[in-house]
């Protein structure tokens, strides 16, 4: 399988909205708006793979200027943010079990180093199901806890990775 990378525009956020909703609970799926705002707003942390020509899968964030993750903190950019809130790593489902969360989290963190955008990030952190937690530890995330964020009928956990990022 060979996967190629690039970041989201505005012509990819009706596949993307699918692959969402394909990949969480109608309660907890970004809506159509939602994933638009984040292009919009912020493009320089959404990165989409591609298998075959065809977006298979995606992984998008936003900055905050808090310490913490909040339901406040994941609803807004905030663009002299040092933390990344990383909202969706979605894989088609005919795609999934196959390395492909997995690569896609190594580039996406791999577009941090360095200069640009991603210079600024100090820390990551992410929600996520127990079911998900050994693949974000693989990935080289810890676990924080039960996350303080309701969203959906389920509970969540708290992921983070501290970044080497100097400024």
């Amino acid at each position: 399988m060979e996967v190629t990378y690039r970041g989201a525009n505005g012509r990819d956020a009706t596949a993307l909205f699918a692959l969402e909703e394909a990949s969480y609970p109608s309660d907890e799926a970004a809506t159509l708006a939602g994933i638009v705002k984040r292009i919009d707003e912020a493009g320089d942390f959404f990165l989409v793979a591609e298998v075959d020509g065809e977006i298979a899968g995606f992984v998008n964030g936003t900055l905050t200027t808090s310490s913490e993750l909040t339901h406040d903190t994941m609803s807004t950019h905030e663009p002299t943010g040092s933390l990344l809130c990383v909202h969706s790593v979605v894989v088609a489902p005919e795609l999934r079990r196959k390395g492909l969360a997995l690569s896609m989290l190594g580039r996406y963190l791999d577009g941090l180093k360095g200069s640009g955008p991603g210079a600024r990030v100090r820390e990551i952190r992410l929600l996520c199901k127990e079911v998900l937690r050994p693949l974000y530890e693989k990935a080289g995330f810890e676990l924080v806890g039960p996350s303080k964020v309701v969203h959906g009928k389920d509970q969540w956990l708290e992921m983070k990775m501290m970044c080497s990022n100097q400024t």
